[in-house]
Formats: C-alpha cells, sequence, structure tokens
C-alpha cells in the first residue's frame, strides 16, 4: 500500500499538500495534526482515502502510536514534515515554553518522524521536510525560530546524502512569509515582510515540482532566491546591521 504521511496537515502548507497529493493515485494519505476537527474536514474534502491522526507531535507517545500503526505493508511515497512552531520576539521576552515548542517541534519532532519512516520509504519515495527562509541567516527577533529551522536545513541535507543510494530524495523547503495563521500569529511584523506574502498552495506546489527535479533546497519565491545567494556572498556581520 502506497501512502503519504503529511504531518501539520490541519492547515496551512500541510492541508495544502494533502489537496495535491490527493491528485496522486496514493492508497492513503495519512494527515497528521492537532484538531481532529480539521483534520476530519480535510479528509471529507479529499477523494483519496485518508486516515486522520490528531495528535501532539512535541510528545513521544504520539510516535509510539504511529509506530504501531506503520506495518510491512506501508510503503511511504512521500513524507511530508510541515509541522512547525515559532515565536517572535527578543529571546528574553520568549517565555520558556516557548522556547521548548519550537525546538520540540521543529526539530526533535521532525528528526523522529524521519527516522521512524526512513525504513518504510520506498525506492523513488520523497521526503520533503518544511524549513524557511530564516534558516539561511541568523534573525536577532527570531532567533530560536530561525536557529530550528537551520537545523532542519541541515539534517534534510545530510539526510539527503545518506539516502542517495536508497533511491530516496530528500528537500528542503525554503519559503518566505506565508499566508497562514502561523504568519498571522506572528507579533508585530515588519511591514517589508507582509509585502512578501504567498499562498501556501503556491508553496505546496513550487515544492512538489522542485522534488520531482531532485532539487535539494527548494526557494519557491525570486526573493527567497535572492536571500539564499545574499547568504552566500554577504558577510553575516553585515546583514546583521539590517535588523538594527
Amino acid at each position: 500500500m502506497d501512502i503519504a504521511i503529511i504531518s501539520g496537515a490541519s492547515s496551512g502548507i500541510g492541508k495544502s499538500f494533502a489537496k495535491l497529493l490527493d491528485k496522486y493515485n496514493l492508497d492513503e494519505i495519512w494527515l497528521l495534526g492537532r484538531s481532529e476537527a480539521r483534520l476530519k474536514d480535510l479528509q471529507n474534502e479529499l477523494s483519496t482515502k485518508a486516515r486522520c491522526f490528531a495528535l501532539d507531535l512535541q510528545s513521544e507517545e504520539s510516535f509510539s502510536l504511529l509506530k504501531s500503526e506503520i506495518n510491512s505493508d506501508i510503503r511511504i511515497e512521500y513524507l511530508i514534515c510541515s509541522a512547525g512552531v515559532g515565536y517572535n520576539g527578543e529571546f528574553s521576552s520568549v517565555s520558556l515554553e516557548e522556547c521548548c515548542a519550537m525546538t520540540d517541534t521543529n526539530c526533535k519532532a521532525l528528526t523522529l518522524l524521519n527516522r521512524l519512516a526512513l525504513p518504510h520509504i520506498k525506492k523513488g519515495g520523497k521526503i520533503i521536510n518544511v524549513s524557511s527562509g530564516a534558516c539561511f541567516l541568523p534573525q536577532p527577533g527570531f532567533s530560536v525560530y530561525a536557529a530550528s529551522k537551520s537545523y532542519v536545513t541541515s539534517f534534510s541535507r545530510a539526510l539527503r546524502e545518506e539516502t542517495k543510494g536508497m533511491g530516496i530524495s530528500v528537500t528542503a523547503l525554503c519559503p518566505g512569509p506565508v499566508d497562514t495563521a502561523f504568519f498571522s500569529g506572528l507579533k508585530d511584523v515588519k511591514e517589508y515582510k507582509k509585502k512578501y506574502l504567498v499562498s501556501a498552495d503556491l508553496v505546496a506546489s513550487k515544492a512538489l515540482k522542485a522534488v520531482q527535479r531532485n532539487k535539494a533546497i527548494c526557494t519557491p519565491t525570486f526573493s527567497m532566491k535572492l536571500a539564499h545567494l545574499a547568504s552566500k556572498i554577504v558577510p553575516v556581520s553585515l546583514i546583521m546591521k539590517f535588523y538594527k
């Protein structure tokens, strides 16, 4: 049975991925998210058989449950790790709970989900780990989130090398601002970032095209391509002055 597993599927980019993969002739799509009601609503929108897993990926018990559901008949064609948490503000103003939520979801949960799924990913299968354009440089005022996404990109690039011989591709998706509840929930967002907002549907569509071309990094917009390039050629110390 060929399936896709999508975390963060109840909204945003994850939900957009589910709708696009609905056209891929999969046997099942597994939808992971916190809101059971939203997952059920999405399940009803899909023509592909979908299973809903209302889970908190900050809890290791969630992975025990998933492990019990994955058997030898499961062949994962797509693993999409889209669940993410972000809080902005000066580091001294971010609570301990918020720091843990970012590192536990963005780093730990993503790592565990990749590790759990990897033995069951079929040859030709694809992993998309949703990172962020924030991964390319340190971001004062968004320090923990940006660092957690740097982890996602670095981990994805290393895993990509390890899985080449297995016929599995790994892509880090690095979008800029996306018009989702995540972005609208941030505090005091700089005006220039609002100008670069794009839809979750566009980001997911660009990502699926990138994995078909076996891209290691997907920067779905021109502005993020420029940011990626700038991170390679402009000294970090100079860019940090931009944030002051």
